[in-house]
């Protein structure tokens, strides 16, 4: 899929970490990971390389084709997002912070 919708953003790496946190992003790596985030009407998932929004039903399931996407730097290993920011953290160290104005197309 190519990328569609209004998402910018920028991508930071992390290089270079020092000891402290290198030992945290270790522990991080050992629970897993977090590939969607829902807010309002709105989720924002992610596979692979790529982070999709998608607008949802009441009960949250995801519906129809996606609203918005974005190729990440990198295999994603978790998104979160409030209003309308989205960051994504690769597999590789890189952190994206991304502005999703089509989420706050709601109320609540």
């Amino acid at each position: 899929m190519e990328e569609v919708g209004t998402l910018t953003g920028n991508v930071s790496s992390w290089q270079h970490l020092d000891a402290e946190t290198k030992e945290l992003a270790a522990k991080v790596k050992e629970g897993g990971s977090k590939k969607e985030c829902r807010t309002g009407p709105y989720i924002v998932t992610a596979r692979r390389d790529m982070v999709y929004v998608n607008s949802t039903n009441s009960d949250g399931e995801k519906q129809g084709e996606p609203l918005a996407c974005f190729r990440a730097p990198y295999f994603v290993r978790a998104v979160s997002c409030r209003g309308t920011s989205v960051v994504v953290g690769c597999k590789d160290g890189q952190v994206v912070f991304l502005e999703a104005p089509l989420l706050a197309d709601h109320t609540g």
